[in-house]
């Protein structure tokens, strides 16, 4: 099992950010190689929502399946993200500070195969490299468009 955790202060209220995180257009603004988010089922941010990933790294397409499993509506969400090499659950989690907002992400997950089991402790500083690389696009995403990212 892999985990890390990586956060950051957003300077826009804990509403506006919500309404940023919960909005699926936004995902491929700030979210490295992902095309789009698919609503498969109920609307983002309620519990039992599935949405599928479309992803494209270095010219390979795949899809990963994400289901709200908890919701505590502008505080915590946590998903179940799962693909034929992984299964993860990410925990996002939202506290008021003022006028600004401290976004937290945990990301817990393994391979399914012997190999990915062996590779993602290995990746996990690459892991956190990358989530801190994409939380400060959606941070500065927030703070120069508001919650919708597409002009």
């Amino acid at each position: 099992m892999t985990t890390f955790e990586v956060s950051i202060i957003i300077n826009q209220p804990t509403d506006i950010v919500v309404k940023a995180l919960m909005n699926p257009d936004n995902f491929p603004y700030w979210q490295k190689d992902l095309e789009k988010f698919e609503v498969i089922e109920r609307k983002p941010g309620e519990v039992g929502s599935i949405g599928h990933l479309h992803y494209s790294q270095k010219g390979k397409s795949y899809i990963m399946e994400d289901i709200l499993i908890f919701c505590e509506p502008g505080s915590k969400y946590i998903s179940q993200v799962t693909s034929d090499a992984i299964t993860a659950q990410v925990e996002t989690t939202l506290n008021a500070l003022g006028n600004k907002t401290e976004m937290v992400v945990k990301w817990t997950g393994k391979g399914k195969t012997l190999l990915l089991r062996l590779l993602l402790p290995l990746l996990r500083g690459k892991m956190i490299r990358q989530s801190r690389v994409e939380l400060e696009t959606f941070k500065q995403l927030i703070e120069t468009k508001g919650y919708t990212f597409v002009a």
